[in-house]
């Protein structure tokens, strides 16, 4: 697993801070805890779009600048969710990393803050794996 590990941090040269950051912004984003927050996401995601299409095809309705915002919104909404599960993934990975490392250094009562914990740990083990003099600065003063 620690080859593995290696192996992760070497081709996944990230800003692991950033990550974390649009992570839980996209996350409250597409939070759904309450029943209208699900009937939200499914209305703008699914409805609104099939409603829109249902209408300019069969009812041969012309296009009007709110029927473009509305694919418009939909579009941006589903580019920003299937950045979500992408990122998702992403941070599960590492939890898992950080979890076999032996957990996180540091920690948090807030779970909307928890993936800076673990960018925090991916940093460490990638700082631990590629000390500072392999850094771009740290090559200039060698």
């Amino acid at each position: 697993m620690t080859h593995y590990i290696d192996q992760y941090l070497i081709l996944n040269n990230r800003n692991y801070f950033a990550v974390a950051e649009e992570f839980t912004l996209l996350q409250q984003l597409f939070k759904q805890d309450t029943v209208f927050e699900k009937l939200n996401f499914w209305i703008d995601m699914v409805i609104y779009p099939i409603i829109n299409l249902i209408s300019i095809i069969f009812y041969d309705q012309r296009i009007s600048i709110f029927t473009i915002l509305s694919i418009h919104k939909a579009v941006t909404r589903w580019q920003q969710y299937i950045r979500y599960l992408q990122l998702k993934s992403e941070t599960n990975e590492w939890k898992e990393i950080v979890n076999f490392t032996g957990g996180p250094v540091i920690s948090t009562n807030d779970d909307t803050y928890i993936m800076y914990v673990f960018a925090d740990a991916m940093q460490r083990l990638r700082n631990r794996l590629f000390p500072t003099f392999l850094t771009k600065k740290g090559a200039k003063s060698l």
